[in-house]
């Protein structure tokens, strides 16, 4: 549509020639204002109507009183509906007229143009003229100063640099006080604190010490009070402030002090290393640096050579070694495999090399012919006696291994104290109290003492007239295993004497019975080792381990009762 509309407009100017070439005639007539233009256009082929000189005449332009004069050429259009519309469509489509063709598209009616601006011609580009030099010059020889630029760098940092420098933001002054604005209502209610921006935050630094300096001022304020705390603070201030002019580059002279050297010991007329050798017990009977036998004690001087006792330097003792990181058993596992495949590795490397003599093929009956092959058929009686001397050297070296391996007697016992008891360094000593109802039975009264004794625990077992109490002090294993015996193991109920039990059939007595008193942890034990102890009244009984300094141990025992602990 663009390309026909610019045909078109291209044989606009053609029709602007004449009405010779035209085969119609038109004819027009302005009537009223400029606003109201009334055309008439009547076209035809020449043969079929010739127009009379009357109708020609009727042709006439009547101009208003406005004085609108008529366009030229406009009465030779014979398409002037065709180029309204053809002007209406461009407008649409926004096509860009040509200001040649402006004044016949633009003069319909109520749009007369009176003026047409004509396009200027480019102006000629500059022409560049130097001379001999190199300077420019104008058309007339002058030369011509062109002034230099300062900074001439290419670099973005730069440019960015003078962008900022040109590009000065302008801040709005704002009114500190704005009720001396003329346009301020204070009836609004707002603050006028607010209006101005607040001061964007900063990190605030501390100083080094600062900290410690108000916990040491607030420390002496709560000691000597207020006035004393003021004093201490300009003290410190002004030992600030003289510290601050001193120059930092300057060297710090403090006070000569002057040590005083150690005197040096007198030379002694006699070396003690010589003294006794010597018969004389001087150096007197040296002459030209030759002594005679005889005057030397000949049996001070053996084959021995005496070393001197060697004395540790003073000095402070190494710090303590890391302590082993503890590992999971699947860590230990893993480890154990990769040191033994590293090993093996640097053994298969050492053969490698030739370092050690590669182990001998290990031949069994099973294998015969795959390891040796042809070999095998030769003489397969010698060959049979070989594989079991072989294989009977594989087994006691087997065996070899395993007794190098074996723990002494000595390792073995110390291996199962180890299991069995605690560590005798540890510090920790722990104690625990029962009291049992009868402990007269021989056989109970064997288990109770051997088995303190075995566990390698010390205390007491005393025992009186209805009521017993045993203290035991040791380990932690130890005291384990010893509460099973005596909670657990031993039935209390059987372990009364068959004479108690004739003898007291008719009297109803409780049944005889073992209860943990108190178990705890003490500083140190107080018995040096287990006993028994058969006391008659109960002012003996707690004789014995008031001696031992544990007389509350016997008064938890006999105040005791069962009925606390039920809930």
């Amino acid at each position: 549509m663009q390309k026909e509309l610019a045909e078109k407009l291209k044989k606009i100017p053609s029709l602007n020639r004449g009405p010779s070439s035209s085969s119609g005639v038109t004819t027009g007539t302005v009537q009223g204002p400029a606003s109201s233009v009334t055309y008439a256009i009547a076209s035809g082929p020449s043969s079929s109507a010739v127009l009379p000189p009357t109708s020609v005449a009727a042709a006439s332009v009547k101009q208003p009183a406005g004085g609108m004069a008529s366009v030229p050429g406009l009465a030779s259009i014979p398409n002037l509906e065709a180029v309204k519309r053809a002007q209406e469509l461009a407008a649409k489509m926004g096509f860009r007229q040509d200001p040649q063709f402006a004044p016949l598209i633009n003069l319909f009616p109520g749009q007369v143009q009176t003026d047409v601006p004509v396009p200027q011609k480019p102006t000629k580009a500059p022409v560049l003229r130097v001379d001999a030099l190199g300077r420019e010059i104008d058309e007339h020889g002058n030369i011509i100063n062109v002034t230099k630029p300062s900074n001439l760098s290419t670099l973005k940092v730069n440019i960015n640099k003078q962008k900022k420098d040109a590009f000065q933001i302008l801040k709005p002054e704002l009114d500190v006080d704005p009720e001396s604005n003329p346009h301020f209502d204070s009836r609004m209610g707002i603050d006028k604190n607010k209006l101005l921006r607040p001061k964007r935050m900063t990190f605030q630094f501390v100083e080094e010490g600062k900290w410690s300096k108000d916990a040491e001022i607030i420390k002496l304020k709560s000691q000597f009070g207020e006035a004393k705390a003021k004093e201490l603070k300009a003290k410190q201030a002004q030992l600030a402030k003289a510290k601050a002019d001193i120059n930092p580059n300057l060297i710090e002279v403090s006070e000569r002090i002057i040590t005083k050297e150690k005197p040096k010991d007198p030379i002694p007329e006699i070396e003690w290393w010589d003294l006794p050798i010597l018969v004389s017990g001087s150096y007197g009977d040296i002459t030209d640096g030759v002594v005679n036998e005889d005057k030397l004690k000949m049996e001070k001087i053996t084959i021995y050579v005496e070393h001197p006792r060697p004395i540790e330097p003073p000095a402070e003792p190494a710090p303590p070694p890391p302590q082993p990181l503890k590992l999971t058993k699947k860590e230990q596992k893993k480890l154990r495999t990769q040191r033994r495949l590293a090993r093996e590795k640097d053994r298969q490397e050492m053969i490698r090399q030739g370092l050690i003599e590669p182990p001998k093929p290990k031949v069994k009956l099973s294998n015969l012919m795959k390891v040796l092959g042809s070999e095998a058929t030769q003489d397969p009686t010698k060959l049979e006696m070989e594989i079991h001397s072989a294989a009977a050297e594989r087994e006691q070296a087997h065996v070899d291994r395993n007794i190098a391996r074996k723990l002494t007697p000595a390792e073995r016992r110390e291996k199962k104290e180890k299991k069995l008891f605690d560590d005798p360094n540890t510090v920790e000593t722990i104690v625990s109290v029962y009291k049992i109802n009868d402990l007269s039975h021989p056989k109970t009264r064997f288990k109770v003492d051997v088995n303190a004794q075995e566990n390698r625990l010390t205390g007491c077992a005393v025992i009186s007239e209805g009521i017993s109490v045993v203290v035991v002090e040791g380990g932690s294993k130890s005291i384990k295993r010893y509460g099973k015996l005596m909670l657990r193991r031993i039935n209390w109920t059987e372990a009364v004497k068959e004479e108690d039990k004739d003898g007291d059939e008719d009297e109803e007595k409780p049944p005889n019975k073992c209860v943990l008193v108190w178990q705890g942890s003490v500083a140190k034990p107080s018995f040096s080792k287990f006993s028994v102890h058969e006391c008659i009244t109960e002012a003996a009984a707690k004789k014995v381990f008031a001696d031992a300094g544990v007389a509350h141990y016997w008064d938890l025992a006999v105040n005791f009762s069962e009925n606390e602990f039920d809930f």
